[in-house]
């Protein structure tokens, strides 16, 4: 299966996956919030995420994506 289609199949799931690892903390030492509205993302991030993020990488492995 083609990364593009996962993407596209699964955008809201990565999208906070992401959300998740970018506002995990609040730089005080507390539990971040996500924005409201949460990021906009596109396609190319969200490939970019799934290569450099392992927990992304394997799922979309799982998925599969042939890496």
């Amino acid at each position: 299966m083609r990364l593009q289609t996962i993407i596209k199949e699964n955008r809201p799931e990565i999208d906070a996956a992401i959300n998740a690892e970018l506002f995990r903390h609040d730089g005080r030492g507390g539990a971040g919030t996500i924005p409201t509205p949460p990021p906009r993302r596109n396609d190319a991030e969200r490939a970019e995420w799934i290569n450099n993020d392992e927990g992304l990488y394997m799922w979309a492995k799982a998925e599969g994506w042939p890496g």
